[in-house]
């Protein structure tokens, strides 16, 4: 059994290792001995050297803080480091030179502290000690500089271990304990600019302000700041109830008010937080928010602008069943009508306007063929009029016959009543002439006459039409060989009782005119630059919602493709909130195709579980159209991993460290027990850690944006209030 020796055995353990230790010195430690050495030797120009080196290490830090996202970045002292190592190198030959002809006394006089305050010398401190001091102040600072940059070059760097150290220091966490009025920090010198900007009407000034939209700041305290047209690529924001999602809405709203755009906010779940919000903003600025909701503050035309087409695809969603024949048959009857409405409309303008209210008259096959019996009777006022002819009537038969029997009587009689009976049989004959052919006149009353006879007598007058006959053809000739000529109507039931339900509920109110309302028009609404408001009670009228959206992103379409073809810009702001309760192909187009005629889109959902539910194809359309991302607070794992994914990884290096534990008192002078050999290899990491996205709160949220030509590297972001300010 071995011998417990106790610390005998430490010390010779300890022996045997500085043993093993023998032999050829490391060059490491030969560079220390020759630096030390030259360290010692020139210690008064080496002293001040410190200086300058403390200044560019500290800027190197703060550069190295801002850039701490920029997985790309090469830091400052590292890029300097050879013209740093050029400058000492000629530093040091104008110190020589300077040394042997020029100053030589001045150079020894730098050494008057010690040790030639110990020898009896004739040196004095004078200007030329100072100059001396000063060349080798700055080429030993250059020294230390270049040096440094030189050792940060080798060494090697986790980005996500140097970006912890960040998290955890004490000055992260106080930005972000305060991070409220850490957002408020740059506000003041940007209203100060904004104003300067409008009191001097410096147009150059103003477009470079509505670019620099100010967000906040970052997490690292720096300023955040994005260019306002960005959004004309279109944005999304994300974030769960409580993620501060209103205030970024709010801070949108507020940038598009001070330059004048003009901002039109669908509302999908009709919350009065989001219109009071929108509201503080409006009223800051002086403006006034317009408002379409059931409390009818205006008014509604959805059929008012664009072709029969837009209309039909405006309206699909009224029209579609279950059954693709009913709904094929519903779109043709919707797009007849409409061609319709608008014939009719130029012959009596005063009568027909483009209304729902007059679509949904003339879906009644009635009122459509009392309309073209109306313009052939402006023709011939006798259309109406028709003659029927009689059958024999039998009272005047017997009259006939009757008095045939008096004739026969009387031809017995006295020869004296002869006249008389040649009277009789002429009279007879007369009557019998009469009663052969006999016309009645009938008039047609055009609201009480069977459809199918309707039909039929129009038909008949079909050459007497001119341009209504075509649509007499699309509406009821084509569709002779089906049950009826009225097809189209009678397997379009959905549709008019949709619009039956639409217009005689609560809310019809909304889609009719009333001249003592104004009226919500989108063009006229781009063109004024106003403010508006549009949704409904979504806990009341959620059916209803999806319509009204549906109304609306066809008018932002008509009006986007009146830009396109005048081939004009006019930029305004279209968010979308809650877009899961209306979000259909028809608004990815809308999407698609806005960014040439200056649509800023801004969807902002609480969750893409919510737009999941309806299709995933349609969430991957969405995020492949938008370029920027406000990734807020989510409970969501699924969809915390989706965003890590979505922003992409970077390639970085894993080091790991051998533990190294001794016995003894050799380990005095150690923090831990890790040694100085180790291993690395090249990893990719994720560009925002999904922990950190776990971790958001109110007011918190990841700013990932791809519009820019250069890569911008997803950051943490606090959102100031702009009604703080």
């Amino acid at each position: 059994m071995e011998e417990n020796r106790g610390l005998l055995s430490m010390f010779q353990n300890h022996k045997g290792m500085e043993k093993d230790n023998k032999g050829p010195t490391k060059r490491k430690d030969w560079i220390q001995f020759f630096l030390s050495l030259v360290g010692i030797l020139l210690y008064p120009f080496m002293v001040g050297g410190i200086f300058p080196f403390l200044f560019a290490w500290y800027y190197d830090k703060k550069e190295y803080e801002k850039h701490l996202d920029d997985y790309d970045y090469i830091r400052w002292i590292v890029t300097v480091s050879p013209r740093f190592f050029m400058a000492f190198l000629v530093g040091a030959v104008i110190n020589l030179i300077a040394f042997v002809f020029w100053i030589p006394r001045g150079y020894f006089a730098c050494y008057l502290i010690f040790p030639m305050n110990l020898l009896h010398t004739t040196l004095t401190f004078t200007w030329q000690s100072v100059v001396a001091l000063l060349l080798g102040w700055a080429s030993n600072g250059c020294l230390f500089i270049a040096v440094y940059g030189f050792v940060q070059s080798r060494k090697v760097i986790s980005k996500e271990e140097e970006r912890a150290k960040i998290l955890r220091s004490k000055a992260y966490q106080k930005r972000r304990e305060n991070k409220f009025e850490e957002s408020q920090k740059y506000v003041a010198a940007y209203e100060q600019e904004y104003q300067l900007a409008l009191q001097t009407q410096d147009a150059a000034l103003y477009d470079e302000l509505y670019k620099k939209f100010l967000i906040g700041t970052d997490e690292y305290g720096n300023p955040a700041f994005m260019d306002f047209r960005e959004f004309n690529q279109h944005a999304l924001a994300v974030g769960t109830t409580g993620a501060g999602k209103t205030t970024l809405l709010q801070l949108i709203i507020d940038h598009a008010c001070k330059f004048e755009l003009p901002v039109v906010l669908v509302d999908g779940k009709g919350a009065r937080a989001t219109l009071e919000a929108m509201q503080e903003i409006a009223a800051k600025h002086h403006r006034e928010v317009k408002i379409f909701n059931e409390d009818n503050y205006m008014t509604y035309n959805p059929v008012k602008y664009g072709n029969d087409i837009e209309i039909r695809d405006k309206l699909v969603e009224l029209a579609e069943t279950e059954s693709v024949f009913y709904s094929t048959s519903a779109k043709i009857l919707l797009q007849g009508t409409i061609q319709f409405v608008d014939y009719f409309a130029k012959i009596w303008p005063e009568e027909i306007q483009r209304d729902l209210e007059n679509l949904q008259k003339f879906m009644l096959p009635r009122n459509v063929l009392k309309a073209f019996g109306r313009l052939l009777e402006d023709k011939d006022p006798t259309f109406y009029t028709i003659y029927v002819k009689k059958e024999n009537n039998k009272t005047k038969v017997k009259e006939k016959e009757k008095l045939e029997e008096e004739a026969t009587e009387k031809r017995d009689s006295a020869l004296s009543e002869l006249d008389e009976i040649n009277e009789l049989v002429s009279e007879h004959l007369e009557q019998k002439n009469e009663s052969e052919e006999i016309y009645e006149t009938i008039i047609l009353d055009p609201d009480i006459l069977q459809l199918e006879d309707f039909y039929i007598h129009l038909k008949r007058h079909m050459n007497e039409m001119s341009e209504e006959r075509t649509l007499f053809e699309r509406l009821f000739v084509r569709y002779e060989h089906k049950d009826n000529p009225f097809h189209l109507y009678a397997t379009s039931e959905a549709l008019q009782m949709n619009i039956n339900m639409l217009l005689d509920s609560e809310l019809g109110r909304l889609f009719k005119k009333d001249e003592s309302k104004e009226e919500l028009d989108l063009n006229e609404v781009t063109k004024n630059r106003e403010i508006v408001y549009i949704s409904l009670n979504g806990l009341i009228y959620g059916e209803f919602i999806r319509t009204l959206a549906q109304l609306i992103i066809g008018d932002i379409n008509h009006l986007l493709s009146e830009l396109y073809e005048n081939r004009e810009t006019r930029p305004f702001l279209a968010m979308f909130d809650e877009p899961a309760s209306y979000l259909n192909d028809q608004f990815i187009g809308m999407v698609n195709k806005g960014r040439g005629a200056g649509l800023f889109a801004i969807y902002s959902p609480q969750t893409l579980a919510d737009i999941d539910k309806l299709d995933e194809k349609l969430k991957e359309q969405l995020i492949g159209n938008a370029n920027t991302f406000w990734i807020g607070k989510t409970n969501s794992p699924t969809e915390i991993e989706y965003w890590a994914n979505i922003m992409g990884t970077y390639s970085d290096v894993e080091v790991t460290s051998m533990v190294e534990q001794e016995g003894g008192f050799s380990d005095v002078g150690k923090q831990d027990w890790v040694a100085e050999r180790g291993t690395k290899r090249n990893v990719h990491a994720f560009k925002f850690n999904p922990d950190r996205i776990r971790e958001l709160r109110v007011g918190e949220f990841v700013l990932y944006r791809t519009a820019r030509n250069t890569r911008e590297k997803p950051k943490v972001v606090y959102v100031r209030n702009p009604l703080s300010s």
